[in-house]
């Protein structure tokens, strides 16, 4: 105000009613001393008077504190600050985090008081962190409701920001009933009947979903097993090569393949990359392990596991990778090792309950989960461990229904599921089950179309797929190695509790590694 020719530069006094008292003293010593305390108390205060007056090095600092202050519970509440005194960059920091971590900040109450503008900003976003559309839609049905007599109005353009082309009409219709508003009720009803009769005039019939939801299953090495020809073979039909699919194009495409061809591996994603560690070829048990970086599509080594191992469990939490079990030497083990990817160290961090194979491992919530697997005592298990990584604590809950080894594990929502795997009697399954992380008990679902062990596994988009495994155990070796494997896809819908045919591997595999990204 002082620099641009406005009446206060002309005034011996002047009045600043929006600086408080105690704000004053601190920038008249700050522009004497260059040295401030800022503080949560007076930040915001302090960035308002330094931006009025001009203090650009102040404004900076008030900045680079509020970034340091982002959390899922502020980060709407500054993004709105920043952007009404033109802290673009603070904006942008904040608007990331908002992004970043979407689930939360929709439940929050900042977010059922932003002004349209910002409102549409978020939703037509394609840094949103969702699994599904649905959860644009509901946070955009509740800030119309939060106040209808003023949003009403704003039904078609809110809507036009959510992709309702990726939600299945019966997650549309669960929505509906949510509604309490009769005006927006027939908004939504209105885009439904745009969207089935092709028109696109109120929505895009052409949606993608947002750059940070796309997620890829990648299936790493394994074996193959049929008749048919196939690429990158070792001795023993031991598989190299890495496939992708795309859960929302439903197609698959062949990657770089790993330096060393695995079964059996331990395959998980950390940070944006896949890691591909031990495994077997031939009779040899590996340690070694390699890293994919999607972004330029090449597999380096990492420093080995201090014990070979296959058949284990490998999870990524809290920035490392955790590896249970499994074969190691001419013995199942029951150590654990723990991988620090800056340092590209292994360290053995404990012990199993038990000695263990052939399990399932996820994480879920902060909590490592064990399911199923072959010990000493039993051919196949029904047990679930519970693994706590920050105290080293096991906790055994409800067991399965039915005994399995080499089944899929995956987490989708609140639940666990357990796909197929092998069975007493040398049976391999086709059943389904899954655990709520909510109740601790276990219930059944639709079983496969297929039966299959082994296969890769993973879940996002509201679905699960199952790829590939071995359709039956024929002969002792089948105890533990694919015999005839598959090239059949299965995608299972928990709305509709039913699996359905998908396009299938481009060759047969079974024992293969997989991970989501």
């Amino acid at each position: 105000m002082f620099s641009v020719g406005l009446e206060e530069s002309q005034k011996g006094h002047v009045v600043l009613p929006t600086v408080p008292p105690g704000i004053l003293p601190l920038i008249v010593d700050f522009i004497y001393t260059g040295e401030i305390n800022i503080d949560k108390g007076t930040v915001q205060h302090l960035l308002i008077a330094a931006d009025m007056l001009q203090l650009r090095e102040l404004v900076t600092g008030c900045g680079e504190y509020l970034k340091r202050e982002l959390h899922p519970s502020n980060a709407l509440g500054i993004f709105r600050f920043a952007e009404t005194h033109n802290c673009m960059d603070l904006a942008g920091d904040a608007l990331a985090h908002a992004q970043a971590n979407w689930n939360i900040v929709a439940n929050d109450e900042e977010f059922l008081d932003l002004p349209l503008q910002q409102l549409v900003t978020l939703l037509s976003s394609e840094e949103l962190k969702v699994d599904n559309e649905a959860q644009v839609l509901y946070p955009a049905l509740q800030w119309l409701e939060h106040d209808p007599a003023c949003r009403r109005r704003h039904c078609f353009e809110v809507l036009s920001h959510v992709r309702l082309p990726l939600i299945s009409p019966q997650v549309l219709d669960d929505a509906l009933k949510t509604v309490q508003d009769p005006s927006i009720a027939v908004a939504l009803k209105t885009v439904r009947v745009d969207m089935k009769t092709g028109r696109g005039a109120l929505v895009s019939l052409a949606a993608e979903p947002r750059a940070r939801s796309r997620r890829v299953l990648l299936v790493a090495g394994g074996s193959c097993h049929d008749n048919s020809a196939h690429p990158s073979l070792t001795t023993d039909n031991i598989l190299s090569t890495v496939l992708k699919f795309d859960l929302h194009k439903r197609e698959w495409e062949e990657l770089a393949p790993m330096g060393i061809a695995r079964i059996q591996p331990g395959v998980a994603a950390l940070a944006g990359r896949v890691y591909a560690v031990g495994g077997e070829q031939g009779s040899q048990i590996l340690a070694n392990g390699e890293v994919y970086e999607p972004q330029n599509n090449k597999w380096s080594n990492i420093a080995p596991m201090k014990e070979a191992r296959c058949e284990f469990g490998l999870t990524g939490w809290n920035g490392n990778l955790y590896a249970f079990g499994g074969w190691v030497g001419s013995d199942m083990g029951a150590s654990v090792e723990v991988y620090d990817p800056i340092n590209d160290e292994w360290t053995l961090s404990g012990r199993m309950p038990e000695p263990r194979f052939g399990m399932g491992v996820v994480n879920f919530e902060g909590l490592i989960y064990v399911v199923g697997g072959c010990t000493h005592t039993w051919r196949h298990t029904r047990d679930l461990l519970c693994y706590d990584p920050a105290t080293g604590k096991w906790d055994v809950l409800a067991p399965m229904r039915h005994a399995r080894s080499q089944a899929a594990a995956v987490v989708l929502d609140n639940y666990l599921y357990v796909i197929g795997g092998n069975a007493p009697r040398r049976t391999v399954l086709t059943s389904v089950e899954r655990y709520s992380f909510d109740d601790n008990t276990w219930e059944e679902v639709a079983s496969l179309q297929e039966a299959r062990a082994g296969c890769a596994a993973g879940a996002a988009e509201g679905v699960l797929v199952v790829a590939g495994g071995d359709s039956e155990c024929v002969g002792q070796r089948a105890f533990y190695r694919a015999r005839t494997t598959l090239a059949s896809v299965e995608l299972y819908e928990p709305h509709a509790d039913a699996w359905r045919a998908a396009p299938p591997l481009p060759h047969s595999r079974a024992e293969a590694g997989a991970a989501l990204l």
